[in-house]
This record gives C-alpha cells, structure tokens and sequence, in this order.
C-alpha cells in the first residue's frame, strides 16, 4: 500500500533518500540548507519501504515552492515521481496555497510540464551545484466547496 508521511522538516529516510540521489547520483555538495527545518517534507512509502521524497515552501500567504524532489533509482519509472507532486500540490493547496513555483533540472523539464507546470518568463537557464535549471510554476485548483443540504 502507498503512503505518504509529511513532516516537519526532513526525516531521516527523506535525508537518506536526498543523500542517495543528489549527493551521490549528482554529486551536489550543498544538499540541506536552511530551508529544511521550516518546510513540509514528504516520503512516499511503499509498504513500509521508502520510495521517494519531496518538500514545500511557503514563499507567501498563497505561493509555495516544491523542491528536493527525488525518487530512488528502483522505483523510477512507476510514476512515484508524479505522485510525490500531487502529495505536495494537494498539501498545498489545505495550506492556503493557489500557486506552485519550483527549478526545474532542464532534463527533468518533461515530467513537469506533463504534470501541468510551464516555463515562468523567457525560459532563463541558470546553474544550481553545475546543474542546469529553469524555473516552472502551476496554478493549483481549489476543490469546489460542497454546500449541505443542496445549497448551491
């Protein structure tokens, strides 16, 4: 059964997992930062084994950035990456937020946009740990309020 966990900050399987793909995948040295202790993280489980990790920002009232998002190399390609965004969107969207904004790794940039997330401005690249990115943002949808009784 899939499961996700949010917590405040980074879980231990949330760093194991950051620590498998970014630092040791991608080789980034500057992995945690001081955004981790303040942000909602998730970890996708698979029974009782973890399969990915992603986090959220408040950047304001009504925009959030997710980040860090990263699924480990046995579970690619099952579509836990795309779960691991609707977690995060729809944790959001409780929290009050409208808008998503996340950097996007150019090559990841086909996984965003077929989760319904678009290039912001003029598509400027710029480089994270020697890692080319762009920044992409989604509009969320609210869920339609429900009126008892048949109000409308």
């Amino acid at each position: 059964m899939v499961k996700p966990v949010f917590t405040i900050g980074p879980s231990q399987d949330a760093k194991d997992i950051r620590t498998e793909v970014f630092i040791e995948e991608q080789k980034c040295v500057n992995e945690f930062d001081e955004l981790d202790p303040s942000s909602w993280s998730l970890v996708l489980y698979l029974d009782k084994e973890a399969m990915g990790t992603g986090r959220l920002i408040k950047i304001d009232p009504t925009t959030y950035a997710i980040g860090r998002v990263a699924v480990r190399k046995k579970f690619r390609h099952q579509k836990v990456g795309t779960y691991i965004l609707k977690f995060l969107e729809k944790k959001a969207v409780t929290i009050g937020a409208n808008k998503i904004e996340l950097h996007a790794q150019v090559d990841k940039i086909p996984f965003y946009v077929k989760n319904g997330y678009h290039i912001v401005g003029d598509g400027e690249v710029y480089y994270e740990e020697g890692i080319p990115h762009q920044t992409m943002e989604k509009t969320l949808e609210r869920p339609k309020r429900r009126y008892p009784y048949g109000r409308k």
